[in-house]
């Protein structure tokens, strides 16, 4: 891909970032500010034109993001883009990982709900703390964290649910390490290119099995976020790991 589209992408995508930021915290602004003083027409409208607002720029990022993965999966697996190795993950082996990784996202959704609840709870008890009482502030606020609690912890159910049937549905799974990628099931990890970084990358024991464990990151300044994957190393090439690890972690 030529670094003119690449650059187009990114500056698409920061485009429609910012309205979806937009549009969602206007969302937030409006709920609290109708949960406090009541509900009134304009405030309902505004809050609505902020949802549509973050839905539509949403619906775009999705679409531009979708084709960009597509094209660069497919300069990988023809060979555009240097493989340094490729992996297929038997049924036997797949299934073990399969089942042991859905317990253990299941683990992890209450961590989100405190997240959730911890910033919502935080967000909110600033913007309505000297608009009520401090008893009525301290209900509200714990009422907004306990609903923002139980919306991040079945958000990350519904995820890892959704991941889980994604992963039933495969009997062979397959893995390419590329230069500056990693193709995992037909889905595209950017390791250094349109604003991702790869933080870590290390080859651990897990489920019983080896896995390689890496972490991305995305964003700038205060506004990084992290994304950490998962992938098994089949049984008949462990020898591959110390060639992964030589080549990423000079990345990291």
């Amino acid at each position: 891909m030529s670094t003119v589209a690449k650059n187009r992408y990114v500056r698409v995508i920061i485009a429609l970032i910012l309205l979806m930021v937009v549009g969602f915290g206007t969302c937030i602004v409006m709920f609290i500010d109708m949960s406090v003083e009541g509900i009134t027409i304009e405030k309902g409208l505004i809050f609505i034109a902020g949802l549509m607002g973050f839905l539509l720029s949403l619906s775009a990022v999705i679409k531009q993001s979708s084709a960009y993965n597509q094209l660069r999966i497919d300069e990988v697996k023809e060979g555009k883009e240097a493989i340094l190795i490729k992996w297929e993950i038997e049924k036997p082996q797949w299934l073990q990982f399969h089942n042991a990784k859905f317990e253990f996202d299941k683990k992890e959704t209450t961590g989100y709900g405190w997240a959730a609840a911890g910033l919502m709870g935080v967000i909110s008890g600033f913007s309505i703390w000297s608009r009520l009482e401090p008893a009525e502030a301290v209900v509200s606020t714990l009422l907004i964290a306990t609903i923002f609690f139980f919306i991040g912890k079945y958000a990350a159910m519904f995820k890892a649910k959704s991941d889980f049937q994604k992963r039933g549905q495969l009997d062979v799974a397959e893995v390419y390490f590329a230069e500056s990628s990693i193709i995992f099931n037909s889905k595209l990890i950017l390791i250094n290119s349109a604003g991702y970084r790869l933080k870590r990358f290390s080859i651990e024991d897990k489920f019983d099995m080896k896995v390689v464990l890496f972490t991305i990151e995305s964003g700038i300044g205060s506004r990084k976020t992290t994304h950490d994957y998962m992938i098994p190393v089949p049984i008949e090439r462990i020898e591959d790991v110390n060639k992964l690890f030589s080549y990423y972690s000079g990345f990291a």
